[in-house]
């Protein structure tokens, strides 16, 4: 992952979505200058899969609290998308559907959304925070994209 505060790198039409070759030409140029160790890093990337993302995180203030449907549900980046500077992202997606899968083996009830979305705030609602916190302060960020 290649990381900067807002405004270090452009793209192509403000193009926030560009991926496969555009996106590996667009790393490899960006760091045309760098020190021949770190070249490999981007000149051997497979093309296909590069990427070039702007960093989203849900409200820094935690996952917001909405009427549950007994139905259905969110988890994962769709109720709690975090950056990357955390580092628990995909555990807390794992964490929500370890804890869904437990509530729904045991019986689908009534409430069982409810159940499950007030603890799943219970442990996401700190990751989130502190996504957010270390991306203001390794990137020197103020407000990032909210996406929720």
């Amino acid at each position: 992952m290649l990381a900067g505060t807002p405004g270090t790198f452009s793209v192509p039409n403000d193009d926030f979505s560009v991926i496969g070759k555009p996106a590996a030409t667009l790393s490899r140029d960006l760091t045309a200058r760098w020190h021949a160790r770190l070249r490999p890093i981007f000149d051997d990337q497979v093309d296909e899969e590069a990427a070039f993302l702007k960093m989203a995180t849900s409200s820094p203030d935690g996952v917001p609290e909405w009427k549950s449907d007994p139905r259905v549900t969110l988890l994962g980046d769709a109720v709690h998308a975090m950056t990357p500077a955390g580092g628990v992202g995909a555990n807390t997606a794992l964490k929500d559907a370890a804890l869904l899968g437990r509530l729904l083996a045991a019986g689908w009830k009534y409430g069982l959304t409810a159940d499950y979305e007030r603890e799943m705030r219970s442990y996401a609602c700190p990751n989130v925070k502190m996504s957010y916190a270390r991306a203001s302060r390794l990137f020197n960020i103020t407000e990032l994209t909210k996406t929720i």
